[in-house]
């Protein structure tokens, strides 16, 4: 089960999230290629050696790749019997989601716009992007390993399957979010819509 953030954490937290903030609006006003770690750091009011205590550069910070907060893992889930491996995953991807301040709706449209126009931004997103994913494959593939139904032969691909799935939930989940304004409901309520919506069409009641 997840467990709130320490006092700590939460400051750590609150400042990748202003310097996350500023990057991402600074970027947005100026084009990335123009805003610079020293107008980041003043416009989050922290000093350049702060900024790079949390992000390795102006590109991370827009992404909002901190590397003093720890990404998303799933190291600790232990397999529970009677629940599927899928329900203990998105659960807990969920329950760590709900701590987090996503943020508004206008920031992350202003994030996507940027990733689009700036190409080395999606390439680094999906570095990191890959990281978590692979993490997540061997946790999910030790969860498997623990229920003991799948043949360890079968164990990765169904792992991936597992994880794409999540991914899916999640970016249908954001989807339903943001265009909604983010204000009526949280991320939360979106990801258990987005869940029963993926598995109802994907059933085999529904596909042709």
């Amino acid at each position: 089960m997840t467990t709130e953030p320490g006092l700590r954490e939460r400051k750590k937290r609150e400042t990748a999230r202003a310097i996350e903030v500023a990057a991402v609006e600074l970027a947005a006003e100026l084009g990335l290629a123009e805003t610079t770690v020293e107008a980041i750091s003043a416009r989050a009011d922290v000093t350049s050696r702060t900024f790079f205590n949390y992000y390795a550069g102006k590109e991370d910070a827009v992404l909002g790749n901190s590397r003093a907060v720890p990404p998303p893992s799933l190291s600790d889930l232990q397999w529970r019997p009677g629940i599927s491996i899928v329900a203990i995953v998105i659960d807990a991807v969920r329950d760590q989601i709900a701590l987090v301040d996503v943020g508004d709706p206008e920031l992350q449209r202003k994030r996507r716009e940027l990733v689009h126009d700036n190409p080395q931004l999606l390439a680094k997103d999906f570095q990191s992007i890959g990281a978590i994913e692979a993490d997540f494959v061997e946790q999910v593939a030790r969860l498997l390993a623990e229920e003991g139904r799948v043949p360890a032969a079968e164990r990765e691909d169904r792992a991936w399957a597992i994880v794409i799935f999540t991914g899916a939930v999640l970016r249908l989940a954001a989807t339903s979010w943001s265009r909604e304004g983010g204000h009526l409901r949280p991320l939360t309520h979106h990801i258990d819509a987005a869940r029963e919506l993926l598995l109802a069409v994907t059933s085999p009641e529904t596909l042709p």
